[in-house]
């Protein structure tokens, strides 16, 4: 029985020598050791950064990519940090980079006057809203000045990557024949000699990425804002050492591997389906370079993006589907299709549905057959009087009107299509 009361009391008294312990720690954590207590930071988040000259608040990475899927003009990426002029943060000097494809995909080179250097990357300054190609060409590790929370921070691109390559060695596999005896034969590994190289990422690279990412946000096209972009892999962000008056060493998040260091950043973003096809669709003011590229045959007087392509549509894109009640076809546009067609800014489209051209018992349009596509004008025509069914939601969000659907030899009978005639 002592024994036993011997254990419990040492028990109780290693215990109550760890809760003093720990509640020590605690305290002293809490009070002078404060600045002691070992942090981990593995990922920073830069937002906006505020010009102080307007007080203009400016997210610190905008984007611009013109894919030039109608086939107008140059497929255009372009991409921008607004960062500051130096640590002192008196302006906003933002640095721009720009890559060019012309009408048949080709990358339109840059080669610096200066050097004869040759790059498929135009670079760009802006400052006080005007922009010009840069006397300074940004390179790997250079920073750029801008502020997390009120406080100086650099970031750079820096980020790199391994690529392993394996060469036959004869010899390796000479050893193998008898290794192999013993251990067993592997000779897609053991005959080989490995040798990893280190790569550094290049702004080429990076905009590539950034194309990448705006075609995949579902943002879609137009204007938007990807709040929470992680360029952790490119871009690392340095802490500026106010004593010292440099930029530390060791990114934050440098204890990890590169490829676990988290960089987030918001990024204004636009996404046009149209080529680039006038210098004043550029975030800089100029296409490869050019300031005055303008292959719109429209004066500077006018505004290109707000010009309207005019597409017309007709019964044969449209999608058949066979009624055995009715016995007849009602058609549709394929969703496919009016996908597309959503996708394009400022587009006037037409449709004239000729019924006489189809050898079949055209019944009408189908539920929704153009549900949200937006419609300047609605002819249906036929030879000879019929009737022509529009079925529920058929000509739903269309913007079309009694006024501009027109019709010949056609008895129109709305069944719930959206539109009142």
């Amino acid at each position: 029985m002592d024994i036993t009361k011997k254990i419990f009391n040492f028990i109780l008294i290693v215990i109550t020598a760890l809760m003093t312990f720990c509640v020590g720690v605690f305290v002293y954590y809490s009070t002078f050791g404060k600045s002691k207590i070992p942090t981990a930071i593995t990922s920073t988040y830069a937002t906006t950064v505020t010009d102080p000259q307007t007080g203009e608040e400016k997210p610190v990475l905008e984007a611009n990519y013109y894919s030039n899927k109608n086939g107008t003009g140059c497929e255009v990426v372009e991409f921008r940090v607004n960062a500051y002029s130096g640590v002192s943060k008196q302006g906003i000097y933002s640095r721009g980079f720009q890559m060019v494809w012309d009408d048949k995909g080709n990358i339109i080179p840059y080669e610096n006057p200066t050097t004869q250097k040759k790059s498929n990357v135009f670079y760009y300054d802006s400052y006080d809203n005007v922009s010009f190609e840069t006397g300074h060409e940004y390179e790997w590790g250079d920073k750029m000045v801008i502020d997390i929370d009120g406080e100086t921070y650099g970031v750079a691109l820096d980020g790199q990557y391994s690529v392993t390559t394996k060469k036959f060695s004869f010899w390796k596999a000479v050893g193998h024949t008898f290794s192999g005896l013993w251990q067993g034969y592997d000779y897609g590994k053991k005959a080989y000699n490995y040798e990893t190289t280190v790569y550094n990422y290049t702004f080429e690279d990076l905009l590539l990425k950034i194309r990448q990412i705006v075609k995949s946000s579902s943002n879609g096209t137009g204007d938007g804002v990807i709040p929470l972009i992680d360029l952790g892999n490119f871009l690392h962000i340095y802490e500026y050492d106010e004593e010292k008056g440099q930029f530390k060493g060791e990114p934050v998040g440098g204890i990890t591997s590169n490829s676990l260091i988290n960089s987030y950043f918001t990024m204004a973003s636009h996404f046009d389906n149209r080529g680039m096809v006038w210098y004043k669709q550029s975030m800089f003011g100029s296409v490869a370079g050019d300031s005055q590229y303008n292959i719109t045959g429209l004066t500077d007087n006018v505004e290109y993006w707000k010009a309207t392509t005019i597409l017309n549509l007709t019964e044969e894109d449209f999608e058949a589907r066979y009624s055995q009640i009715d016995n007849g076809f009602y058609y549709i546009l394929p969703t496919s299709k009016i996908g597309e067609l959503k996708d394009f800014e400022n587009i006037e489209i037409n449709i004239n549905f000729n019924v006489s051209n189809l050898n079949v018992n055209v019944l009408g349009f189908d539920y929704y057959a153009l549900n949200g596509l937006k419609i300047q004008s609605l002819t249906i025509t036929s030879k000879t009087q019929r009737d022509f069914r529009l079925l529920v939601g058929s000509l739903k969000d269309t913007g079309l009107q009694k006024s501009n659907i027109t019709t010949e030899n056609i008895n129109l009978i709305n069944t719930n299509s959206g539109v009142e005639l």
